[in-house]
């Protein structure tokens, strides 16, 4: 639930167990003193939330609502239009001091797109003064003096620039990792130290600046990310071994063969940026993968190479494997119309029947209305098999 829309962390947690602690608490002191001023605490719970969360504050806003509503009925015996209306109000406040937040937030977000435009303050040429200013209250600062150290290339910037990976403001953390990966190879070491922090957000940022770099150096640490626990760390882990490119090939090749089948997924992601020969190949077996998720990555990453896989992808529709030759359709279906004239050859003219039945069911996949007359000619094939691939075809294109 942070701003960003981006994985969140343990701080998540921390943020939840306050608003339950202060609502709780107020609770009990209307309950033990009697009083009638616990609803009063629960606008410092509002005010907390729609900090965090933006106009989403409106769903503590209901839960505060659905408190009261149910502390007055049970304990006071109090029910009626007046109690609605005043726990209604609590929804209302929740939305209007969301939305203030919400505006105050864009204002402070939009810091980066000011850097380096019109009017923008010039860098300090002092860097001593520019990282002294990494550390200032004002998020304009951070983000100014983080800009400027990664246009300088001061290696000295290296330690306080990747701290800002987990800075509050998520403008500054982006400044920060653009500026470590302008850096280069003297921020590798400690970027890829990044990758086991206990910050999820630092994790995957850290994954960003090293595929922008692109030192093999990094290749290890990187690896080792393809199992981290959040999903989107593991994706930018992958996608920087894949900006690494051929260095990275080899032990993504060898991990498509782990016995975890994240990792796996991701070396299939990796070398769907890479290409090439072997990287095909490779895929290609990936798509007998006993994981549902990795030969569907697997497929998408053939897909993602395009035209250079698609010889591949034909010989590994001769097969009587039925995983595999579904695998393969499923590529061809995401290498899209690219694909579609090397198909009707394969229908037209293939020797293996194998081959044209996969073929005719890869053209209703793409659904692309030019193999329609291919596809018609194919319902006179001699064998069933290539008739039946032919008729489905045929029905998925009319009804694209």
């Amino acid at each position: 639930m942070n701003p960003a829309g981006l994985p969140g962390d343990s701080r998540e947690w921390g943020r939840l167990a306050i608003i339950a602690l202060v609502t709780v608490l107020s609770v009990l002191l209307d309950l033990l003193f009697n009083t009638v001023t616990y609803t009063h605490f629960f606008y410092l719970v509002l005010i907390l939330a729609a900090f965090w969360y933006r106009r989403r504050a409106v769903v503590v806003g209901l839960l505060l609502a659905g408190v009261q509503i149910a502390v007055e009925y049970l304990f006071h015996d109090l029910s009626g239009p007046g109690i609605l209306i005043s726990a209604g109000v609590f929804v209302a406040a929740a939305y209007l001091l969301g939305y203030l937040f919400e505006l105050a937030g864009r204002r402070a977000g939009g810091l980066h797109l000011r850097i380096g435009e019109p009017g923008a303050p010039a860098c300090d040429r002092d860097t001593g003064r520019l990282i002294a200013r990494l550390s200032s209250r004002d998020p304009e600062t951070r983000y100014q003096a983080a800009g400027c150290l990664g246009d300088a290339g001061v290696p000295a910037a290296v330690e306080p620039l990747a701290a800002l990976l987990a800075d509050p403001e998520v403008g500054v953390r982006w400044k920060a990792t653009e500026a470590l990966g302008r850096l280069g190879s003297p921020a590798v070491g400690p970027l890829t130290g990044s990758l086991r922090s206990d910050n999820v957000d630092v994790r995957w940022m850290a994954a960003v600046a090293l595929g922008e770099i692109g030192e093999p150096e990094a290749i290890p640490a990187l690896m080792g990310a393809l199992n981290d626990e959040d999903a989107y760390v593991r994706s930018r882990a992958a996608l920087a071994l894949g900006a690494i490119g051929e260095a990275a090939q080899e032990g993504l090749i060898a991990s498509l063969h782990d016995g975890n089948e994240r990792v796996r997924w991701g070396a299939a992601l990796a070398l769907g940026s890479i290409g090439g020969e072997s990287a095909i190949e490779a895929l290609i077996g990936a798509l007998r993968d006993p994981d549902e998720d990795v030969r569907q990555r697997a497929a998408g990453a053939l897909g993602d190479i395009g035209e250079p896989a698609l010889p591949s992808l034909i010989e590994a529709l001769r097969t009587d494997d039925e995983v595999l030759r579904q695998g393969a359709v499923a590529a061809f279906g995401l290498v899209g119309k690219p694909a579609v004239a090397s198909l009707i050859a394969a229908l037209r003219h293939g020797v293996d029947w194998r081959v044209r039945r996969g073929a005719a069911a890869a053209l209703g996949q793409i659904g692309e209305r030019r193999a329609t007359d291919a596809l018609i000619r194919a319902l006179d094939d001699e064998r069933e098999e290539v008739r039946e691939a032919a008729r489905e075809a045929l029905g998925s294109i009319r009804k694209t």
